[in-house]
């Protein structure tokens, strides 16, 4: 029996692989660059907090013999970054490098284990230059691997939350709106409730549940679930569903967004185009509403001014402004470099900044950290169109 998205590497495919490893290799070494070797297995739990819930269904989980849940690495940023944690640069800046095997479950026929090469810059505090750099270096691999012709996508999230912290929100919807901007549907949804003052949740029991203090929802929901001899589901907790509870009846008594915030909101994704058109853009929305995002916009065309200065066509970019990559960490810019393969478009390369997450996997402060990974097979299969 063959396990669906297993690839098969044969001497040809290996062959072809390795010599573009050697050239991806170098550039990452050029630049000092230190190749590491993380762990294939890690704790499950590791990815389920920083990634969310949701990335259970992509996760290869298993438990081991001690009772441990265990799983096959996703990606190589997490068990990069807990490498880091545990050596001795750990209070330290670093640059690290990798290669090697990554798996992740994808119903839609995508492969199931895949190959990444990658970069991590880690401690460096002028954010804009390890920016720069990083997606500089992700280029400069591509194109000594031997791609000429691709597409460059570029968001920042620094922008976006700017926007959220000068408008008038309640720091609740604040949060909610940051935690959801990286799912697209969700965010929509959220907005839509907010605008619409919480009216879709207005039952009898979030408004009793509202009327509580934490203790006396917890009990009351307890006491509702055991009478209904309900199984707590999606793995959440009394505490949990009460909090919720408490949130959706909070919301329900509160006045909506405002037709001014959501029509603010809509004008920001829907700024698309060449890098410095949307950064006139976002002034402009900005300057509308009578907030500065002045210190957003200069880090913006700082980290643009940088990839200039080494060469680099910024005007070929595109930014979106509702583009934030699929994982829940990020914090700041991020891009994606996708390439045409037999009329697909693959995507190549894509990384981005991720400031809180160290800390979250035990550091003792925020660490600036930025990254990138290429899917080397994907890269050699868009070689084949050059």
């Amino acid at each position: 029996m063959r396990i669906a998205g297993m690839p098969d590497y044969d001497a040809d495919t290996l062959a072809q692989l390795a010599a573009q490893d050697v050239k991806i290799a170098r550039v990452f070494a050029r630049h000092n660059y230190i190749r590491i070797e993380p762990p294939i297995v890690e704790p499950a739990d590791v990815f389920l907090e920083q990634s969310g819930e949701d990335t259970r269904r992509h996760l290869y989980v298993f438990d081991d013999a001690a009772g441990n849940e265990l799983c096959l690495r996703p990606d190589l940023t997490i068990p990069a970054c807990r490498m880091y944690l545990r050596g001795k640069q750990r209070a330290g800046a670093a640059r690290l490098s990798y290669n090697g095997p990554a798996f992740r479950y994808d119903p839609t026929g995508e492969p199931n284990q895949f190959l990444q090469a990658g970069v991590e810059c880690l401690g460096m505090a002028d954010a804009p230059r390890a920016d720069a750099e990083v997606l500089a270096l992700t280029l400069q691999a591509i194109e000594a691997a031997g791609l000429r012709r691709y597409n460059v996508q570029i968001g920042d999230l620094g922008l976006f939350f700017g926007l959220i912290d000068r408008l008038d929100l309640p720091p609740r919807w604040r949060a909610q709106l940051k935690h959801q901007f990286w799912r697209p549907d969700y965010f929509r949804a959220l907005v839509t409730r907010l605008a619409n003052g919480g009216t879709q949740t207005r039952n009898a029991l979030v408004m009793r549940v509202g009327g509580l203090n934490e203790k006396q929802a917890q009990a009351a929901v307890a006491g509702i679930l055991a009478g209904m001899s309900a199984p707590l589901t999606g793995g959440r907790s009394v505490a949990e569903i009460a909090e919720r509870l408490m949130q959706q009846a909070w919301d329900a008594q509160t006045g909506g967004l405002s037709r001014e915030i959501v029509s603010v909101l809509d004008a920001f994704f829907k700024i698309n185009g060449a890098p410095d058109t949307a950064i006139r853009q976002i002034r402009d929305l900005a300057k509308s509403v009578k907030i500065s995002l002045k210190p957003e916009i200069a880090t913006f065309e700082r980290r643009l001014e940088l990839l200039r200065k080494q060469k680099i066509d910024t005007g070929k970019f595109q930014y979106a402004g509702q583009f934030g990559r699929t994982l829940e960490y990020y914090t700041g810019f991020v891009f994606d470099v996708t390439a045409m393969r037999k009329g697909d478009s693959l995507q190549i390369a894509g990384g981005g900044r991720y400031d809180r997450l160290l800390k979250r996997l035990g550091a003792a402060r925020d660490i600036p950290a930025v990254g990138s990974a290429i899917r080397t097979e994907w890269l050699l299969a868009a070689r084949g169109d050059r």
